[in-house]
């Protein structure tokens, strides 16, 4: 198995580092280690599910122009967006929730143009801003809803029973 062999490939690892480091190092606010792993699974299964939708049964684009899974499409895929989700969980704030909801919709916009930009990401039928209310509304509704549902205390008690 070759390493860094995809064009834009640098820029995925890149992704992958700084967003795992990032969730290991963050002060916990909303969340303990285990709302950590679980928001993590949780968001990291909705990433797969929805690209195996939209770039595989669909066709809509191209990971490292193959058709196929590589060992860095399978990183990308389960890290990056359940990294920045659980960062977006943790530090979440309901009286802010529009602003946070924005700056993380923002935040992945930029990162999937950086994607397309650096050549590892092919559009087929799909524009890059076709993402932005899909984020939107998971940043918006679904995020802070399973953060009620997945409050310390309910973890806690999962602990503890």
């Amino acid at each position: 198995m070759e390493f860094m062999r995809y064009e834009g490939e640098w820029y995925v690892w890149i992704l992958v580092i700084i967003s795992v480091f990032t969730v290991l190092l963050m002060p916990k606010k909303n969340l303990t280690w285990i709302g950590v792993f679980i928001t993590l699974g949780v968001a990291g299964h909705l990433t797969w599910i929805s690209d195996s939708l939209v770039g595989g049964a669909f066709d809509l684009f191209d990971l490292a122009k193959k058709n196929t899974i590589e060992l860095s499409d399978a990183f990308l895929i389960s890290f990056v967006p359940a990294c920045i989700s659980t960062i977006y969980v943790n530090f979440y704030n309901f009286k802010k929730g529009l602003i946070f909801s924005s700056i993380f919709t923002l935040l992945s916009f930029v990162l999937e143009i950086g994607l397309v930009k650096v050549g590892y990401m092919e559009n087929k039928n799909w524009e890059t801003w076709y993402g932005i209310p899909v984020y939107f509304i998971f940043y918006r509704f679904f995020f802070p809803w399973f953060l009620g549902l997945l409050s310390k205390k309910l973890v806690k008690n999962l602990l503890l029973n």
